[in-house]
């Protein structure tokens, strides 16, 4: 059997945790494009947001000029609060058009698309500001693209001025995931250690907080083998795979069920899962699970 895959991503919020962000439609706002059109794409409506900020702001502190001038100071600080609307306007649409960006792979599993346009997105940082989190995502296509050992040197250079900057939990996650994925189940549990330790960084009851609770038990579930999991993990998986937030997560639970049903349960069930046409597209990791479940269910089910 191949390596475990990918475990599902959840849904981030404002301050960044994940970059999942699902689409109505089941598709990335670039679905249909290549590599090049989806980066170019992405800089046009990067650029749009921006100089429509930059428009806005101009106008604003030249209305606010005038009124200053004319000794109209309660609008003249109206204007004030407007400048602090139109920034912070500007860097929420930002960050959402950064995740939905992030749609490439979490609905449409093409990690190779999603570098180029992080390529585009760090060509334009040219004071680097970008640096440390760009390079956390290309980390997570070097493991979803089945190279863990590059995705952990990769990671090996991130590092962020505050300790509790949730781009750090994002960082844990595919250090878990790529120590796990290589056999590493030292380092695994101690990348998971440090993944509980700063959860509770999140606010009790926050929805960030229940996220990464629950992708905390996802990955205890995942240190233990294939061989090991037993009947209530396979409810846990079912479940996953039910509330799955997009596709990417869907298709991971899917494929994990299928696995725990060839070692425990039917391969019948197995093959099933596995050949489900609507699994498709699927990240290069994923199509190893769905291959080796393939290649080991389909032979048992004839005998």
């Amino acid at each position: 059997m191949s390596n475990t895959p990918t475990p599902p991503t959840f849904e981030s919020a404002s301050n960044g945790i994940d970059n999942v962000a699902p689409s109505r439609d089941g598709r990335s706002p670039y679905w249909g494009m290549g590599a090049r059109e989806t980066a170019a794409s992405y800089i046009k409506r990067l650029r749009s947001i921006k100089m429509r900020a930059i428009v806005l702001l101009i106008v604003d502190f030249v209305v606010m000029i005038w009124f200053l001038w004319a000794g109209h100071y309660g609008v003249y600080m109206t204007g004030l609060v407007l400048l602090f609307v139109i920034t912070v306007g500007a860097r929420v649409r930002l960050g959402k058009l950064f995740r939905e960006l992030g749609e490439v792979v979490s609905m449409d599993c093409d990690p190779a698309r999603y570098r180029v346009a992080l390529d585009a997105i760090s060509d334009r940082d040219s004071i680097g500001r970008s640096t440390h989190m760009i390079d956390i995502e290309r980390a997570y296509c070097d493991y979803l693209e089945l190279d863990s050992a590059a995705a952990l040197r990769r990671l090996e250079s991130v590092s962020f001025k505050r300790k509790s900057n949730p781009r750090w939990f994002r960082a844990m996650q595919v250090e878990f995931l790529s120590r796990l994925d290589q056999g590493d189940i030292p380092g695994a549990r101690a990348a998971l250690d440090r993944l509980s330790a700063f959860r509770l960084n999140f606010g009790e009851g926050s929805r960030n907080r229940a996220m990464a609770d629950a992708q905390v038990s996802d990955y205890t579930m995942l240190l233990r083998t294939p061989d090991e999991r037993d009947a209530a993990d396979a409810a846990r998986m079912r479940e996953r795979m039910v509330l799955a937030d997009c596709h990417q997560q869907r298709a991971n639970w899917q494929l994990l069920l299928a696995e725990y049903e060839l070692l425990h349960g039917s391969p019948e069930e197995a093959e099933r899962l596995a050949s489900d046409e609507t699994l498709d597209p699927l990240t290069p990791r994923m199509e190893r699970m769905r291959s080796g479940v393939l290649r080991h269910s389909i032979p048992c089910s004839l005998n």
